[in-house]
């Protein structure tokens, strides 16, 4: 087994985790003040966007090039091989997402979608070849540089869309922001990756054959998960109209925060669980699990309360009706971090087409609930069925299939998360049905999850954060 310093798995997560926290407050910015320079429509347009770009951007040269970091840099030929196929199929998807955004219009009724789509699919010419290049930099563990590009991208995404806004753009501000980070992006990663590829048009297709299952299974996942996770979006656009997408997709892309910071974590991690054994990957993944839950129980109970203080506060008035969404699909978002901790140990046991089959099973639910919950309760229907089908109905089953795949005793991985998850309903539950002041229900919250995580847990789990804490300080 190789051992990773406890230092510099620390380091690498505070890296990222700083650099997400940068980019999202900079996103924040860049929400309040579009939010009041653009209607809830011009929001909901481009979340029609995101309908295709987030599909599309599964195939992106990222995702391909994870295969470098399981299976390491050594072999020159399927390091080159990969970048080939990374770079044509950028150009490819840059072609296809030129057509696909007529249909889209189409289907959904508003003609500016096509060109939105089509310009927006220049991201993929201006980044081909870059996933490989941040691929070598996390098989490095160089999250450090990785994390500088990020923040530095995310600056630029401001400022690319808040100047087209200003200018009197419109919708056409999320456009010019991406355009602007993925260009930043792309020349910071070349030049400190320091690495140099060799571009063949027709890759090796010996060496792509030793990786075409991995490659081929990561892609099917991402594919599963849009599906999982996009649906509802497209339910939404074709059904109830651009006003309410916008109100849902920003509901949904607050809530989710603290996942996409798991998410850059979880990049980390990836990196530390293709080096170690299996029983030492069991071990690492179940404290993930137990880690996750502490910290990030409390945030979405915070996060419930404060919701119908600070979203209107921060959006407007007219952004009120995205409050009850938020909360709903928080209850999503808190089950999504775990599925996201056990996908990436599945990823990293070399089993993604196990997590592949796991998501696509959820499919046939997803779509259905999305349309079901449309019917019956409009928006608030669709983020209903979020939490129960996607949220506690796919944790539960994610988590089952993930240990019989592994080998790996279910309630070694349920019961350290059980008691951070309990406490956090009881103390919500107990602010919301009493009438204490809402800006005193934070700090209530907090005081009834910490005080019983040390009764419940009888000092185990500060003892366990000190002893962390310390580690990561001395382990040099």
């Amino acid at each position: 087994m190789t051992r990773i310093a406890t230092s510099k798995i620390a380091s690498s997560s505070l890296w990222l985790g700083g650099s997400f926290a940068f980019a999202k407050g900079f996103q924040l910015i860049s929400q309040v003040v579009l939010a009041r320079l653009l209607a809830p429509e011009d929001f909901g347009i481009w979340a029609m966007v995101l309908i295709w770009t987030t599909l599309s951007a599964l195939f992106k040269d990222t995702s391909i090039a994870q295969v470098l970091v399981q299976r390491g840099l050594g072999d020159q030929k399927r390091v080159n091989a990969v970048y080939s196929l990374g770079v044509n199929i950028s150009v490819g998807m840059f072609v296809l997402q030129s057509l696909a955004g007529f249909p889209l219009s189409q289907f959904l009724g508003v003609a500016v979608l096509w060109p939105l789509t089509a310009c927006t699919g220049l991201v993929f010419l201006i980044s081909a070849g870059t996933g490989s290049h941040a691929a070598v930099m996390q098989q490095q563990m160089r999250f450090k540089e990785i994390a500088i590009c990020d923040a530095i991208a995310s600056l630029a995404r401001l400022a690319g869309s808040l100047a087209c806004a200003l200018y009197g753009g419109g919708v056409w501000a999320f456009a010019a922001g991406e355009l602007a980070a993925a260009l930043t992006d792309s020349l910071l990663k070349r030049w400190l990756s320091g690495y140099r590829f060799t571009y063949h048009l027709i890759p090796d297709s010996e060496a792509l054959r030793e990786v075409r299952g991995f490659v081929s299974s990561m892609v099917g996942i991402n594919l599963a998960v849009q599906a999982n996770t996009n649906g509802d979006n497209l339910v939404i656009g074709r059904l109830l109209g651009a006003q309410a997408l916008g109100y849902y997709n920003l509901a949904y892309q607050l809530a989710m925060l603290p996942v996409f910071a798991l998410s850059q974590i979880n990049r980390v991690s990836f990196s530390v669980l293709s080096s170690l054994d299996k029983p030492a990957k069991q071990a690492y993944v179940c404290q993930a699990l137990e880690l996750y839950a502490i910290l990030s129980a409390p945030i979405y109970g915070v996060a419930f309360v404060l919701s119908p203080l600070l979203i209107p506060w921060l959006y407007g008035p007219a952004w009120t009706a995205a409050v009850l969404i938020f909360q709903l699909v928080l209850v999503f978002a808190y089950a999504r971090g775990f599925m996201g901790i056990l996908g990436t140990a599945l990823n990293a046991l070399d089993r993604p087409d196990t997590n592949a089959a796991i998501n696509w099973a959820l499919v046939p639910l997803s779509i259905p609930s999305y349309l079901l919950g449309a019917w019956l309760g409009g928006t608030t229907g669709v983020a209903i069925a979020v939490a129960i089908v996607m949220g506690i109905g796919a944790t539960i089953w994610f988590w089952i299939a993930t240990c019989r795949v592994a080998g790996w005793k279910l309630s070694t991985f349920l019961e350290p998360v059980l008691l951070p998850s309990l406490v956090v309903v009881i103390a919500v539950a107990t602010v919301t049905m009493t009438s204490v002041p809402i800006i005193w229900q934070p700090l209530i919250v907090l005081s009834i999850y910490g005080l019983s995580l040390v009764i419940f847990s009888s000092g185990r789990i500060p003892q366990m954060l000190f002893t962390l804490g310390r580690r990561a300080l001395a382990d040099k």
